[in-house]
């Protein structure tokens, strides 16, 4: 019962959603950067991020929770809002997570998993994706987006590596702000990289970045957006830990 309020509350967010915000529409009428403000273009690609993850997660939901009044307990694919994610290695384990572990069982660890050298290690996870890429259409975008989050995992593992937690236990509060400002790069390039693969391409990301970056308040507010993600990742750390006190751990 309470899974199919929670539900009905997604449905009718999508309602509200597409019935006032206007950021699919104006995405897809190739339309002249130029003339929005940086603020009006970063509310176009989160909106259009959103647009993307409610229109995902309720037909999987619709189809659990039918599962769930036949008496079977299916996987939920999404497992944290598009907004509550700092991680691109967690965010990819959280985002349709019944096809993350199929992928991770039939192709990834075949390959050589995580286990492989690093080198090696890489070019799995490139081929995991190309083969997501594809699994979603024959596409230049997609395989393009495939290859962005490729490369957009890089940082995360190579600052892992650099900054292991347990060389911080001394010092936690710097390696928070340190993770914080991670989670900034992380969280602007997995907008980046689903911006390209299904909203707007790459053309339009183009549109989208130069409109922010051209002037000098479009660099102020970039700013300041980098600000408030801070923030938002420091919420998430505390939220994590919550969880993690009350014995949940999705790992996503």
């Amino acid at each position: 019962m309470l899974y199919a309020i929670r539900f009905l509350v997604c449905l009718l967010t999508m309602e509200l959603v597409l019935h006032y915000l206007y950021a699919v529409a104006i995405s897809k009428s190739d339309p002249d950067w130029s003339t929005y403000t940086p603020f009006q273009l970063s509310m176009l690609g989160y909106f259009n991020l959103h647009v993307i993850w409610l229109k995902l997660l309720l037909p999987w939901r619709l189809f659990r929770l039918w599962a769930l009044l036949d008496g079977i307990d299916p996987p939920e694919n999404m497992v944290r809002c598009v907004s509550d994610n700092y991680s691109t290695l967690a965010f990819w384990r959280g985002w349709h997570r019944s096809f993350n572990r199929w992928v991770t069982r039939y192709v990834y660890i075949p390959l050589g998993g995580s286990r492989a050298s690093r080198p090696r290690a890489l070019a799995n996870f490139a081929a995991v994706f190309t083969f997501v890429a594809l699994w979603h259409d024959i596409n230049l975008r997609l395989l393009v987006w495939g290859w962005l989050i490729t490369l957009f995992v890089l940082p995360e593992v190579l600052a892992t590596l650099a900054f292991p937690a347990n060389k911080w236990r001394d010092r936690p509060e710097l390696h928070r702000m340190l993770c914080g400002l991670g989670a900034v790069g992380n969280i602007l390039m997995m907008m980046a990289a689903n911006l390209v693969g299904f909203a707007v391409g790459v053309d339009g990301l183009k549109g989208l970045v130069q409109g922010i970056v051209d002037s000098w308040g479009g660099r102020l507010f970039l700013l300041g957006a980098c600000a408030t993600l801070f923030v938002g990742a420091q919420v998430m750390f505390e939220w994590r830990e919550a969880e993690r006190r009350r014995g949940v751990d999705l790992k996503c």
